[in-house]
């Protein structure tokens, strides 16, 4: 395509609600990491908290994939906080106010990267009042 001479209208969407395609085989469980492979498709919620992996969001609905990569879309949300576990293991504390977190599981996060392990889920924004066990992560 070439350049335009003419004003145009650029098709816009506000990247709060995103659909993505699923791996062959994958099931998503809505509000668990929405996290995709290297390949660029979602992988099953249950393979979720491993190296090389990228967080885009949480889950906004459930799905399955029976067929082939990309067959099924699921709709991601973004440019939130959301209200994740708190690591036992790894906890994150008030002194980490604002650090980047990384997934430890499909709905948990930790404070490191547990040595190359694990990936990036996004940023610590504080702990919540009423569920002392979760902490509010933003996720671009």
């Amino acid at each position: 395509m070439s350049k335009t001479d003419v004003a145009i209208v650029t098709e816009q969407r506000d990247g709060k609600f995103m659909p993505l395609p699923l791996k062959a085989g994958a099931g998503v469980l809505q509000g668990t990491f929405a996290v995709i492979d290297q390949a660029g498709f979602a992988i099953d919620s249950q393979s979720i908290g491993g190296a090389n992996q990228t967080c885009l969001g949480i889950w906004d609905n459930s799905a399955q994939n029976t067929g082939a990569d990309g067959d099924v879309l699921a709709l991601v949300q973004r440019k939130k906080q959301f209200l994740m576990s708190n690591s036992s293991t790894d906890a994150l504390t008030q002194a980490d106010l604002g650090i980047q977190v990384f997934i430890e599981d499909n709905q948990t996060v930790a404070k490191s990267d547990g040595n190359g392990t694990r990936s990036l889920a996004g940023k610590f924004m504080g702990f919540d009042s009423q569920f002392t066990n979760y902490v509010w992560v933003e996720i671009e």
